[in-house]
């Protein structure tokens, strides 16, 4: 063989060895590519199933936290006693509840939301929630708020507060479990301004 056929022969050797290395970096390159594309909606799913998980923790926070806010900061008109119906169809409506009814502690139903259903027998129950959780109560301390949730999935919260010396409850009917019935604060002091207000 000649130098020149033997120096084709090793230029030729040396391009099939150089492209097969070109070849194979290229298809690792594909390849790692592939794989950090994997790992990242691996890593992408987790994250978006811990930020619905987070989510789903939180939601009843959430939710009682802009209850609260929006029970609070709804305009009112100028607190006439005769605005203490709307006042509740107003706390009706943003807490999405079936009834909001104020009662005595008698259990006398002094106003209540338009639609509000089993008037007598809400109050009756918040009367008697009421004295069972006085009665329980250690050292004469007397209960604020009552919860209960029934068998039908009704969550009945009972806010215990006095106004111009009468003991009054605040009692909302609802379906949403995550509630408690402090969220009913807020709207005491507006009711508190429409019972000092003359009639």
């Amino acid at each position: 063989m000649s130098a020149a056929a033997f120096l084709a022969a090793l230029a030729a050797a040396a391009l099939l060895l150089a492209a097969g290395y070109l070849i194979g970096l290229k298809a690792g390159a594909r390849k790692r590519d592939e794989l950090r594309v994997e790992i990242e909606q691996l890593g992408g799913g987790r994250a978006q199933g811990l930020q619905s998980t987070i989510e789903r923790v939180l939601a009843p926070l959430v939710e009682r936290e802009r209850l609260s806010y929006d029970l609070a900061h709804f305009g009112n008109r100028d607190g006439r006693r005769a605005d203490l119906a709307p006042l509740l169809d107003r706390v009706a409506a943003i807490g999405k509840f079936k009834t909001v009814l104020l009662s005595n502690e008698e259990g006398l139903p002094l106003a209540a939301n338009a639609d509000a259903v089993d008037l007598e027998e809400t109050a009756a129950i918040a009367v008697r929630l009421g004295l069972s959780a006085a009665q329980t109560t250690p050292h004469g301390r007397l209960p604020l708020a009552i919860m209960l949730r029934d068998n039908a999935e009704a969550t009945t919260l009972c806010r215990l507060f006095s106004a111009q010396g009468q003991a009054l409850v605040l009692t909302a009917v609802s379906s949403d479990s995550r509630l408690n019935a402090a969220v009913l604060d807020p709207a005491l002091s507006r009711i508190e301004t429409a019972l000092r207000a003359t009639p």
